[in-house]
């Protein structure tokens, strides 16, 4: 465990500015990135003043005690015993706290609200909580999460090295009759064994028409002479995400194949031109619609070519979760992906380059060069 007290610090006094008296910690990459590590179930409180606080099964004091140089550790036999815990010690944080933050006398608690936040779990801490107001936690992490330090960039950059030790191994199987159940089996096993904790989303794997799908599956039928093969994966490492998506196709390209490749190469130089502190992805998005619209295909562009990306495989900005983020400007030292979206024309199959850029002081550079080399022999 490697407790970051100088990023508490500065969260805490941002829940001091905000007036809110803590937040709670139920997610995976909140928990590792304060505290250098993760748990089945990762349990914490950051209090506004005071050092931090984990939840903790009673098996698991000592390790977390020897652990925990600065900050408490607060032990619970069942799920009750936590939850009595929790909500005792919150009164106490709304007691210490300035009357003046709840002048409704109702305190806030920042809580995460994306993906992974057990709904039941949210549920219940409102029903134990009734005079705590839930709020995202999103105004005060976003600010110190979106902009990525010399150690993440590192894990970021090696998570994405090992994305394409696995497209490596995918481009490799291609050939007629390979199933998408294949290629997935052997580039998980790759990806594995050049140190991926696992993946952040399904590894998908699209073959024909269903290249058309943003967030595709394992196509069922096998891969035919001709086909489009659209392949997404997502590595991790330390909890750090990877986004290297890569189409090819089985034989040369017919017209319409070499037109979309032709425009997704032009989408992802542009935009990357276009990546700089202060640029918006709307104006990223405009820039693609250009594109789109020389090469005939403006009436097929999908909005939202970006978005952030760190210990969530989605950060802000994610317009197309949360569509006042298209306004959000970019800042040095974010990462953002390229290439989010597909490019399809609907009853046909679509096209999709997706690679990690650190936003610089002039312009964006990806994590990790990865070839786009889409024509696999027959």
């Amino acid at each position: 465990m490697n407790v970051r007290l100088d990023r508490i610090r500065l969260i805490q006094a941002a829940l001091q500015e905000r007036g809110w008296i803590a937040i709670v910690i139920l997610n995976h990459d909140d928990y590792r990135y304060l505290f250098g590590t993760d748990r089945a179930q990762p349990r914490a409180i950051i209090p506004f003043q005071g050092p931090p606080e984990l939840l903790a099964f009673s098996g698991e004091e000592p390790e977390l005690r020897a652990a925990l140089t600065e900050g408490e550790v607060m032990i619970f036999g069942s799920v009750g015993g936590q939850i009595h815990d929790v909500v005792g010690r919150l009164r106490e944080l709304a007691e210490a706290a300035p009357v003046e933050w709840a002048p409704d006398g109702r305190h806030k608690v920042g809580i995460q609200q994306w993906f992974h936040t057990p709904a039941f779990l949210l549920d219940l801490f409102r029903q134990v909580n009734p005079g705590i107001e839930v709020v995202s936690s999103d105004p005060v992490m976003d600010q110190f999460r979106m902009i990525k330090e010399p150690d993440e960039i590192a894990l970021l950059t090696e998570a994405q090295r090992i994305a394409g030790l696995g497209m490596d191994r995918a481009r490799g199987l291609l050939r007629p009759g390979v199933t998408a159940h294949e290629i997935a089996t052997e580039v998980t096993y790759t990806m594995m064994k050049a140190g991926a904790d696992g993946t952040s989303t399904p590894i998908y794997v699209n073959f024909g028409i269903e290249t058309c799908m943003l967030h595709g599956r394992l196509s069922p039928s096998p891969l035919e002479r001709g086909e489009l093969a659209l392949i997404d994966l997502t590595p991790t490492v330390d909890g750090y995400c990877a986004n290297l998506a890569r189409t090819f196709v089985l034989g040369d390209p017919d017209e319409r194949q070499a037109v979309l490749f032709d425009t997704y190469r032009d989408i992802v130089a542009a935009v990357r031109n276009g990546m700089k502190p202060g640029a918006t992805v709307a104006q990223l998005d405009a820039l693609a619609g250009d594109i789109c619209e020389a090469h005939g295909l403006g009436d097929f562009q999908v909005y939202g070519i970006g978005h952030g990306i760190g210990l969530r495989f989605e950060e802000p900005p994610a317009s197309t979760i949360i569509p006042p983020h298209k306004n959000l400007p970019l800042a040095e030292g974010m990462t953002v992906t390229i290439g989010h979206t597909v490019l399809a024309i609907p009853g046909f199959g679509g096209v999709r380059l997706e690679d990690v850029y650190r936003v610089g002081a002039d312009g964006s550079d990806p994590l990790f060069e990865y070839p786009v080399d889409p024509i696999v022999a027959a």
